[in-house]
């Protein structure tokens, strides 16, 4: 099953058109639709899991509910899908609490501010991939997905030193940040993507993972 491409930061990025998406502060999760055998595999951005996964196994129940049906739809609807062997949904998954990808209240990162639980979990898709197409292009996935509760719109625009200085400043209503999208030369190649941080967030890594914080910034 095809994994989530890493996401630079903004250095060196195309001033271009983007699409900027609400970051959500959780973990990358995957789940495959084949054609005859229906939503199939689940997965982290490394390692598929199962429904009695004690971690991860929630969010099969949870994108069930909110979205296989829905997506489903699209790919027997739309020609984009037309003959399409695999549709991987790429969602985000966390709580109310969740940091930096930790989600038990247990973890160091959670009760350094005292969080003593974090339910209820939630998912959101962020992007789809077509196998032998390749992921989306931000446009055609709000066109597509737009209909369901996929994730925020942040800004349209162009890419930026005066946005990114705007994200890091917090003149975004984000906690984590942002995700830009944007596409120079032919999709899905020509798709590239960056991701701008707040620095309200990284006072938070820094106050709770101590000399480990770069390990969770851009």
């Amino acid at each position: 099953m095809k994994e989530y491409p890493s996401i630079l930061g903004p250095d060196n990025a195309p001033e271009l058109p983007c699409i900027a998406f609400r970051k959500y502060d959780g973990s990358n999760l995957r789940f495959a639709w084949k054609r005859g055998k229906g939503w199939c595999q689940f997965g982290t951005r490394r390692r598929l899991f199962k429904p009695t996964d004690p971690e991860f196994g929630c969010a099969i129940e949870l994108f069930q509910d909110k979205y296989a049906a829905g997506v489903e739809k699209v790919i027997y609807d739309d020609s984009h899908f037309r003959n399409a062997a695999e549709v991987i949904c790429f969602c985000e998954f966390f709580g109310p609490h969740s940091f930096a990808g930790a989600h038990d209240p247990n973890h160091s990162a959670l009760k350094a501010v005292g969080v003593t639980h974090n339910d209820p979990k939630d998912v959101v898709l962020f992007d789809v991939n077509v196998l032998k197409k390749g992921l989306m292009p931000p446009r055609r996935f709000l066109d597509t997905f737009g209909h369901l509760p996929v994730a925020e719109v942040i800004y349209e625009g162009d890419f930026t030193a005066a946005f990114v200085r705007d994200v890091r400043e917090g003149k975004f209503a984000v906690g984590e940040g942002v995700i830009c999208k944007g596409v120079e030369g032919p999709a899905p190649h020509g798709i590239w993507m960056r991701k701008v941080k707040t620095l309200r967030y990284l006072e938070e890594l820094k106050r709770r993972f101590a000399s480990d914080w770069q390990g969770y910034w851009e």
